[in-house]
């Protein structure tokens, strides 16, 4: 049998550097070692265009090389005098369950880090397949990007997020952070992107591609981390044994986000139906194998609240309903920009009841009620879509779906403007409601879109003049009461009631609001296409007479644009 024939050039990479590639799959060995981008064997890139983008590459690829030799080899030189340390086996603290002869299966699953803050044991014969990590010192260079994660990024992430003082604040992410590798260094990953995208006009170009480099090792560790850690997982649910999930769903969900940042937007569904594969097995299985304390499962399987129930107990609930609500959340999103059915629809009745301990206004702002609506909208956009649904075929079906979710919306929008009212009140005899005014501004803007996608989902553009009340109601809203600060709240709401917009103040309107600062974070660089693609779908709204909502859905720039 003949071997494959192989390629004559290598990796683009390599074809630009003009070096030999031995073509490994999916990456070549010589990028690997170099800590540089293999931009594969595929298509020509574009960027590949004999121009400056061409040199940019080009010059980008040679800074990382030059650092990446430095670093290696002056980790290897002992300084005069001194003589080279021994290296050190990794320790193993394995599980009090565990055998002490599991110590000698521990080997080095990935390179030794640059900075020693793990002393990395991981054993694929522990119990639970749990990653085993001994705190060292922390290099000076991590606790930046640590605390710059803390104080900066994750704020911005979710910016909603004000934790009760029975939660323990943020303590559960420090404690998550510190034990597992997998997210320590997805967020040190994601820092090191925001801090580059901050200063990067303040920099050399060295320190740039320094700062690069850094972020791709931190990235590739998380990844490596992720995927033996998905294996175990996997083998351990089919052995139905318990296994240590919670750390691992979180790195996916922070991938998630780098990767919807960085605008690789075919890579982050991937993390995030694995997130939502592990939610619902946890579901499922009645978190039975999850390795949890007896205590954390009976809070958790009775909805109960939060007393002073211990730090480990406090971390684990508080862990598990946070990462719960927030993958919910970007399913419901991700459902709405993609035109499907929520994969977790079968679980918002009970997690997103008005009375569950799971609040997503305490995660991204918008009330339980009303994100189960949206989610059942989602769910009828995904049977017209993907089920063929026609107002011929199932009319009375979708318009009795249709009405009752109007609604509940209605219902709860009334109970929400009594709440404002008492709010009001508060407010006048002198109490602080800040955070609670932000949850009703949000779940009003987003009762606001839930109306106007239902409307597009069953009526496509026709009918408009129905809408008129409410967009109206939001206009003025948008204008008189929300802050400019909460503009990174309600993307989402923004680009469904832009759709609707009409021609001259109206647009606009929406076109300020999504140019502004604060909506156009460096960290949110994929923001920047919302707003062209409005302008896209107000201008065929304007030249196409048949134009549709599944027009909209088709545009495959904006399928991820509905995040945040």
């Amino acid at each position: 049998m003949s071997n494959p024939v192989r390629s004559k050039g290598g990796c683009w990479t390599c074809r630009l550097r003009r070096k030999k590639c031995d073509e490994g799959k999916p990456e070549c060995t010589t990028c690997q070692a170099l800590s540089i981008t293999c931009y594969g064997y595929g298509p020509k890139p574009e960027w590949m265009d004999n121009g400056d983008a061409e040199k940019d590459v080009a010059n980008s690829l040679k800074h990382i090389v030059r650092y990446t030799s430095r670093r290696t080899s002056s980790r290897y030189r002992v300084p005069p005098g001194q003589k080279a340390n021994p290296k050190l086996a990794p320790k193993v603290h394995a599980a009090a369950s565990t055998p002490s002869t599991n110590t000698s299966h521990s080997t080095e699953t990935t390179p030794p880090s640059d900075n020693g803050f793990y002393d990395t044991a991981e054993s694929p014969l522990s119990p639970n397949g749990a990653q085993h990590l001994t705190i060292a010192t922390i290099p000076a260079e991590d606790s930046i990007l640590l605390m710059h994660f803390l104080d900066k990024v994750f704020p911005l992430q979710y910016p909603m997020y004000r934790p009760d003082i029975l939660e323990g604040g943020r303590g559960w992410l420090l404690a998550l952070l510190l034990q597992t590798k997998s997210l320590y260094h997805a967020a040190l990953a994601l820092s090191s992107y925001h801090r580059r995208m901050l200063v990067f006009e303040r920099i050399s170009e060295q320190c740039r591609a320094t700062a690069a480099v850094q972020q791709e090792k931190h990235l590739e560790t998380c990844l490596n981390e992720v995927r033996q850690a998905m294996v175990i997982l996997d083998q351990r649910t089919r052995q139905r044994k318990s296994y240590d999930g919670m750390g691992t769903v979180t790195s996916i969900v922070q991938l998630v986000f780098f990767e919807l940042f960085a605008g690789q937007d075919h890579a982050w569904r991937t993390h995030l139906n694995a997130a939502i594969d592990v939610y619902d097995q946890n579901c499922r299985d009645k978190l039975e194998h999850l390795d949890l304390s007896e205590a954390s499962k009976t809070i958790l399987r009775n909805d109960q609240r939060l007393a002073v129930d211990g730090a480990l107990v406090t971390q684990e609930v508080t862990t598990f309903r946070f990462m719960g609500g927030s993958i919910i959340w970007l399913d419901i999103l991700s459902s709405l920009a993609a035109g499907s059915v929520p994969r977790l629809l079968s679980y918002h009745q009970g997690v997103l009841d008005a009375a569950s301990q799971v609040k997503l206004e305490n995660i991204m702002g918008c009330k339980n009620w009303l994100m189960c609506q949206i989610g059942r909208i989602a769910a009828l956009q995904g049977h017209r879509r993907q089920d063929g649904w026609t107002s011929q075929r199932h009319g009375i079906k979708l318009h009795s779906i249709a009405a009752d979710i109007k609604s509940e919306i209605e219902s709860g929008m009334a109970r929400e403007a009594l709440e404002s009212l008492n709010i009001q009140t508060s407010d006048s005899c002198g109490i602080n409601n800040s955070s609670t005014n932000s949850v009703t501004l949000t779940t009003r803007m987003f009762a606001f879109m839930a109306i106007i996608h239902l409307h597009l989902v069953t009526h496509d553009f026709e009918r408009l003049d129905n809408l008129r009340e409410t967009i109206a109601d939001a206009i003025r809203l948008l204008q008189s009461q929300v802050p400019c600060s909460m503009i990174p709240v309600i993307v989402a709401p923004l680009f469904i009631i832009g759709c609707v917009a009409a021609q001259g103040d109206e647009q606009s309107l929406f076109r300020a609001s999504l140019a502004s600062d604060t909506s156009q974070h460096r960290l949110y660089r994929h923001r920047k296409d919302v707003l062209s693609a409005l302008e896209e779908i107000w201008s065929k709204r304007q030249t196409s007479t048949d134009y549709t909502w599944n027009d909209v859905l088709d545009m495959g720039q904006h399928k991820y644009l509905l995040f945040l």
